[in-house]
């Protein structure tokens, strides 16, 4: 897995869909809300055809994620886990923070060969 199948971009952020994996770029200084998540929950739905799912955020600009929408997250059985990249270690400790709040498996990574890793790991375990 080392090519996109396929990309899209909407308002608030760039996700790139591989086989069983979603990376999302989300754009600088969005506040990631609930709304945010009903859309990407349809987005997936339809693209992995209701199938098993990683998502992988790319923290790559600055922006800020509500942290109550972990909570919706329980409405997507199809969702197997949630990957944070950054090299920034401060971003990295306010998805550790955020890690509190997911219903999945959520893990923390500096590069994205090492989040992919992870991901297939756990679809593999599901």
């Amino acid at each position: 897995m080392t090519k996109s199948t396929k990309t899209l971009e909407l308002s608030f952020t760039r996700l790139d869909f591989y086989d069983s994996i979603v990376i999302s770029t989300v754009k600088e200084d969005v506040l990631f809300e609930k709304e945010h998540i009903s859309e990407l929950r349809s987005i997936c739905a339809k693209h992995f055809n209701e199938g098993k799912f990683i998502y992988i955020a790319n923290r790559k600009h600055n922006y800020n994620v509500n942290p109550i929408i972990y909570i919706d997250l329980i409405k997507t059985n199809t969702l197997q886990g949630v990957g944070v990249i950054s090299e920034n270690i401060d971003k990295l400790k306010t998805a550790n923070f955020e890690k509190q709040f997911s219903p999945v498996p959520f893990e923390l990574f500096q590069n994205k060969e090492e989040a992919i890793v992870w991901a297939n790991r756990v679809l593999k375990s599901n």
